[in-house]
Formats: C-alpha cells, structure tokens, sequence
C-alpha cells in the first residue's frame, strides 16, 4: 500500500527531539522508521506525527506517485519538487534520514497504473506522460538526495498478474533511470519493492519465478512489501525463511519498506493488539536473519479513513490497513509500541 496521504509541505524547519539514544541488548543492522502519514489531512496533525515519528525512527519514507493532477492541469514541477523537499528537510531536521519512493502503480492494486493518470485518460506508456515521470524522478533525486530512492513499488505483482505490456514498459524506464539517478544524486542507492507474499505464493498460485525477477532489474538494493495478516492467522505461522529465501537468490541489501499487521479485525483479516506485538517481533527475527539493512513502514498511525474523502470503492480497500498503526488516529500510543521501540533501542551497527 503506497502513502494514501500527500504529504503537507511543513513550512521552516523546526527541531525536535530526535530518535533515542542506542540501548542495551543484540545490535541490529536496520534503520528504522515510518511514513508521516496522518489519520486525516491536517497540517497540525501531520507536524504531530513527524515530531512523534522521529522519537522512535532513524528514517522517514515518502512514498508517493507523481503528482499527476497538478501537473496535468498546468501546476509548475519546481514548486511541486520544492513542496517535497520542504517535507524531507523537515524530516532531517527532527533527526531522522530519508527514504524516498517515486511509485507509478496504484497503491491498492499494483496491476494497474496510478489511479491520478488513469482518471485523467493517460497512461505511462505514452511517450510525453513517460518524459515528465522521468523528469519528476531525476529532480526529486537531485534535489533531496535520499540514500535510498525507490522507483517501484510490488513490481513483482505487475509482472505475475498485469499486463505484460505495462510490465514491460515499468522495467525498462526502472533500468532506464537508475543509472540517471546515480548521476544525479551519486549517494543515493536505487531499489524497487517485490511483494514478499505473492514471492512466496501466499497469495494464489504462481506464474513466473519472482526471485529469477529480481535479474531483470538495474538496482543496488531489493526493497520488500509484506502484509502476512492476509495470508496467516496469526504471527508465529510465517515461516522461518520467508526473507531468507531473497537473501539466497541475490546478493543485493535487503530492505523492508512496507508492511503491516491490523490490530482488529477487517474485511480481509482478522487481528488483535496481542497479535500485532507478536508481529513486530516475528518480523524482528526474519530481518536479524538476513542482516537487512533498513525497516521502514508505512502507517505509523491508525487511519480515519472516512475523513479521506475517498470514492467508497478504494475507501473500502484501504479499510484493511486503517488499523496496522502502533498509534491509534487520536495518537495514542497502542501496544506494539512498546514493541517497536524495545526494537528501536536496540544499538544500530552499520
């Protein structure tokens, strides 16, 4: 699931408080972090959540699609851009570094493209939409620089059930921009996201070999996406080389940049706090296992998702991750806070 928010330009940097300092216990290899995605679209909320995010996070991801709407209808990129970059240097300002995601497929379904582009009656396969994605990418690359820059999201999914068509043309403009990337911002490593569920044919059974995938693909570290809630009952059921079987099929830094486990029940799961809390720390023990090198996640707090404004057909959708926050929307803290942060103060080795 993408940032389902966008994120509010925050205006001058203010300082906080920053992450913890490194506790007791095993040293882990991953920062850590969130997506300052708010419970609704209030600037005051969203500054709440960042100056709460960066209490227990070393990294702070903005994943978002181009913003097609205003640049279709005539918005100048600069600003747009700058809009981005006024967030990130808001980010670093309360300590925490940036991870960054370019994503030109819909967040709820990953066989399609953006649903901005799709309502507009564009597509990434026409050659000016194309130009103007890869113009947006290497502007946002050069101007805030990440160390690690998405350009995909859960491409594997796009290669077992979309269009082959669109597949193809997603990879070749990922292959296409990620030496441009590297020229643009030479500190910035480029990934793309593999589902990790659909890898491991949690979600139906499997047309291609997704880690043989992994090839096709010009990066220097393989981002994952993982939602086990709709594919186990509970925790202790993911297997113990659900991470480990990438780690044997590439080399590259495994990194784990979205994922979840609701704390109630939804539409297409079942899920408990107690649930939740043991999440957190089966996924602890996957990531310890391969030696990933960043956990970042998406919805650091619950969803109130009425107040989104979205057309109830997606509403209904995001509904299944509207509870996967360790904060409830009132930003109370839940019970896999605890968790996340005991985590968190473990000492970060690099």
């Amino acid at each position: 699931m993408p940032a389902v928010l966008a994120l509010l330009a925050a205006g001058a940097c203010r300082g906080g408080d920053g992450p913890t300092d490194p506790g007791e216990g095993e040293p882990r290899t991953y920062t850590m972090g969130w997506s300052p995605i708010a419970p609704r679209a209030e600037v005051p909320l969203v500054l709440a959540v960042m100056d709460s995010m960066a209490k227990v996070s070393d990294l702070a991801i903005l994943q978002q699609p181009v913003p097609w709407p205003e640049l279709l209808a005539g918005a100048p990129m600069d600003s747009l851009v700058e809009d981005r970059a006024a967030v990130a240097a808001h980010l670093r300002a309360l300590g925490m570094d940036i991870v960054f995601l370019v994503d030109p497929l819909d967040g709820l379904d990953r066989r399609k493209e953006d649903p901005g582009l799709v309502a507009a009656g564009r597509s990434i396969l026409e050659p000016s939409i194309r130009a103007i994605h890869d113009e947006w990418v290497l502007r946002i690359a050069e101007r805030i620089r990440p160390p690690w820059f998405g350009l995909a999201s859960e491409v594997n999914t796009l290669a077992a059930r979309g269009d082959p068509a669109l597949f193809a043309a997603v990879r070749d403009m990922i292959n296409d921009l990620a030496p441009q990337v590297r020229a643009r911002s030479p500190s910035s490593r480029v990934f793309v996201s593999f589902q990790a569920d659909e890898a491991n044919g949690r979600l139906g059974p499997e047309p291609l070999d997704n880690f043989a995938l992994i090839d096709d693909f010009d990066i220097d570290a393989l981002g994952l996406s993982s939602y086990p809630v709709f594919a186990f009952d509970a925790p202790d059921q993911i297997p113990d080389d659900y991470f480990q079987v990438f780690a044997d099929a590439t080399d590259l830094p495994l990194l784990l940049v979205e994922g979840g486990w609701s704390s109630e029940d939804v539409p297409w799961s079942h899920g408990t706090p107690e649930q939740q809390v043991a999440f957190f720390r089966r996924f602890q023990d996957l990531l310890d296992g391969v030696g990933a090198k960043a956990w970042v996640m998406l919805t650091f707090t619950d969803l109130d998702v009425s107040a989104l404004g979205l057309d109830p057909d997606r509403a209904a959708g995001l509904s299944n991750f509207a509870h996967m926050g360790i904060l409830d929307t009132q930003l109370r803290r839940k019970p896999a806070y605890a968790e996340w942060q005991r985590i968190f103060d473990r000492p970060l080795v690099r």
